[in-house]
């Protein structure tokens, strides 16, 4: 088939754009073939052009693929430690609750009292969330909700260990039911140690829609290029077996 609308529309590396590749190189790099694709109006800049933008994707897929096995696995690691940091937050808040409890019924400070429950309060950044009108309206009313994000969390849980470490006068309480300091600095500094690596993660990812976008964008110009000349290559494919083969490749199995 001639016609352009009969090629597959293409929007990552595959086997195709590196058939086009292939096929620009090799009419680039031989003498007579050349000549025949030039006699029928073609150039040597779409060839060119071709090749360059096949090369280009090529390198993006190959680099790609590399970094998405590295992020996989960064993922997977930071992942599993948020879920051990949520993990001991938990623990250590429920004694937190008991240990308010002790200390108001025994009649402690009631500054003390305050302060803990301060802790207890989840002081997450507030986000807006629409929900579904219930009195008729056509607009969504808007809830304020506490962030669930990874990074707002752990940014709590950060916080709620630095208080209780500087809430000295609950200590004795809290190490009796089993949270001393030292367990309170461990938190601490695992929730300081994932900022880094949410934020490595963040990076990584945004990297890796960016090479993506690179990709498609460097497929989709190849495209273009070949596009506007398949017609000179569909002529010079029927004078020459060669350029013929090179052509078919190009075209994939449907």
């Amino acid at each position: 088939c001639a016609s352009v609308s009969c090629m597959p529309t293409i929007t990552t590396f595959d086997a195709r754009v590196a058939a086009r590749t292939r096929a620009a190189a090799q009419i680039l790099s031989t003498k007579e073939l050349l000549a025949l694709y030039e006699s029928h109006g073609g150039l040597k800049e779409d060839l060119e052009l071709i090749q360059k933008h096949g090369q280009k994707a090529e390198a993006l897929s190959h680099a790609r693929s590399g970094n998405k096995s590295v992020g996989e696995s960064a993922t997977l690691s930071v992942l599993t430690a948020f879920a051990d940091l949520q993990k001991e937050y938990a623990a250590v808040m429920a004694v937190v609750q008991a240990v308010r409890f002790d200390i108001q019924t025994a009649g402690g400070k009631p500054d003390v009292v305050s302060a803990l429950e301060h802790i207890l309060k989840n002081e997450a950044p507030v986000v807006y969330r629409s929900e579904p009108s219930t009195d008729g309206e056509a607009k969504p009313k808007k809830r304020a909700v506490a962030s669930s994000s990874q990074e707002a969390l752990r940014a709590e849980i950060h916080k709620d260990a630095v208080a209780l470490l500087a809430l000295t006068a609950a200590s004795a309480a809290l190490k009796k039911r089993g949270v001393t300091a030292a367990r309170l600095e461990v938190l601490r500094d695992a929730a300081k140690a994932l900022s880094s690596q949410l934020s490595d993660r963040t990076t990584k990812k945004g990297a890796g829609k960016a090479a993506t976008d690179s990709l498609k964008a460097a497929v989709a110009a190849q495209k273009e290029v070949w596009s506007a000349c398949y017609r000179i290559f569909y002529a010079a494919a029927q004078q020459d077996a060669r350029i013929h083969k090179l052509l078919k490749d190009t075209i994939g199995k449907k």
